[in-house]
């Protein structure tokens, strides 16, 4: 049916031209899956003609149904365990999804979700560059046979004793990286503010000392390296207008650039809707001292009624004692609509990371009814690992692409992400595939943005649409979850135990 299609991706000739081999199922995002039920549908004038069927790929099925499907021992546990966790009373979804009714309630709209693989969300071409992410929650290719041969069979309940334990949820939020790493070593919360019903978007950005905004956990009484950060809305409410939040920190001893006032600050994390933070690789992490304030540079859209809404930041230590190996810059901003710039601030080192970011969009200007690309060129200046991506568009984006040009004159994508406004995503790659980029690799970074009709989410297309703030704005930039070398030598320290680690892993299958 497909071809096998040879990529390189991240690594290349750098561990000995090892090359990973992707099994390409030519316009499906389902290998191996035979589900003939679906022909139809994959084929009706309906899925033909709607636009949004085209995320993330046109599907071509293969008849071949499964009939003795049911919910009750087949269906209920894979919902249980990669739907209920959002769509369960008191969190984000807008439909409940625990029960035999519930799910037969919206059975065609289930299978018209898992099928396209827009559910769980997880917006990224899956045919080109690294596919192996270490926070995916994607359906397997049998689990989405399942569901869809059951509803085409009529989503039968089945023997109500087969069905699983109901699941157990907490009361209230429950921090997702707890289950791996424990209670948080620390929270911070925000100072509340009131989001006025049906206004514009706000942007409060206040500035408190640590020891202030500290809602659990032991004073900081000394420096200490930051293992995970994770961060999330106060409450179920606040939710439904966080549309974003970058906080940084503030912290006694570090370097500010006199022509840039807000260089000593120190990037804490990133946050959207669909990032709720970072592990750091082994050996890697950030600083926090006593002392520290946080900014906390927070975007919020109005909703139907007024709500009162703060962020709350939860941070995870290494041990006492512990100091990484290497500093992780965290989210490095770079512009897909930049070709030029001073670069990025190190508050720690004094220095400008040439990947960096400029603090504006003026070069996005988008002609109405167009589809239109815009690129941006970064050269690194010292070797770097990438252990993340995260795009960031708006409600035109369409998809943004990173691609990678080695000093041996090798050029590779290293991935595509596929824009959904809803759901700002950052990838986590796993560690035997995270790039490892040498000094002198130029990274390419385009944004493609759709103002014409056929984009469901574009409100004007005969508007000329430029860079800002605003929803009804754009931005083109993509962050990097950056881990620079300042030397040679531990570079290919690190490359070493990439080869080390990719020898403990079977070999990939033509």
């Amino acid at each position: 049916m497909g071809g096998n299609h040879s990529v390189e991706t991240g690594l290349g000739a750098l561990l000995k031209g090892r090359v990973r081999v992707f099994s390409m199922l030519a316009a499906v995002g389902l290998m191996s899956l035979n589900p003939a039920s679906l022909l139809a549908w994959a084929t009706s004038p309906q899925v033909q003609a709607d636009p949004v069927a085209n995320y993330p790929v046109r599907v071509t099925l293969i008849p071949n149904p499964r009939t003795d499907l049911t919910f009750a021992r087949d269906v209920a546990p894979i919902i249980q365990q990669n739907c209920e966790n959002c769509h369960r009373p008191g969190n984000v979804s807008p439909m409940v999804l625990q029960t035999y009714q519930q799910v037969r309630r919206y059975a065609t709209r289930i299978r018209d979700r898992v099928i396209r693989r827009q559910m769980p969300p997880w917006p990224i071409d899956r045919t080109v560059g690294i596919t192996e992410f270490k926070n995916d929650p994607s359906l397997s290719d049998e689990e989405i046979r399942t569901i869809v041969d059951w509803i085409d069979a009529g989503a039968p309940l089945g023997d109500p004793a087969n069905l699983p334990e109901p699941m157990v949820w907490p009361d209230g939020i429950e921090w997702t990286f707890k289950a791996e790493l424990g209670p948080p070593d620390m929270v911070l919360q925000s100072p509340m503010y009131n989001v006025v019903a049906n206004g514009m978007d706000q942007w409060p950005t206040p500035i408190t000392p640590l020891e202030d905004v500290q809602i659990e956990g032991a004073p900081l009484t000394q420096d200490r390296w930051i293992k995970a950060v994770e961060v999330r809305p106060h409450s179920v409410e606040a939710r439904y207008v966080f549309h974003h939040a970058n906080p940084a920190l503030i912290m006694p001893g570090e370097i500010v650039d006199p022509m840039e006032p807000q260089s000593g600050r120190v990037k804490f994390i990133d946050s959207a809707v669909g990032t709720t933070g970072r592990i750091f690789p082994d050996n890697q992490g950030r600083m926090i001292r006593p002392g520290s304030s946080v900014s906390w540079a927070m975007h919020y859209f109005p909703y139907s009624h007024d709500i009162e809404a703060a962020l709350q930041v939860a941070v995870w230590y290494y041990p006492v004692g512990y100091e990484p190996e290497f500093y992780s810059m965290g989210d490095v901003q770079m512009q897909t609509s930049m070709t030029s710039y001073t670069g990025e601030f190190n508050p720690r080192t004094g220095t400008r990371d040439s990947s960096g970011r400029l603090h504006d969009h003026s070069d996005i200007l988008i002609p109405p009814n167009s589809v239109t690309t815009l690129r941006g060129v970064h050269v690194l200046d010292r070797p770097a690992m990438m252990h993340s991506i995260r795009g960031h568009m708006h409600l035109l984006g369409k998809y943004q692409v990173l691609e990678a040009i080695y000093p041996d004159g090798r050029w590779e994508i290293i991935s595509k992400l596929n824009w959904d406004h809803s759901w700002h995503t950052l990838f986590l790659y796993e560690d035997h595939v995270a790039p490892l980029f040498p000094k002198g690799t130029v990274l390419l970074m385009s944004s493609t943005f759709d103002n014409t009709a056929d984009n469901p989410h574009n409100q004007d297309p005969d508007q000329w649409i430029t860079g800002g703030d605003r929803s009804v704005d754009e931005m083109g930039h993509i962050r990097l979850g950056l881990t620079y070398f300042e030397n040679e030598e531990d570079f290919q320290k690190m490359v070493e135990a990439r080869e080390r680690l990719l020898d403990t892993r079977p070999a990939a299958q033509p």
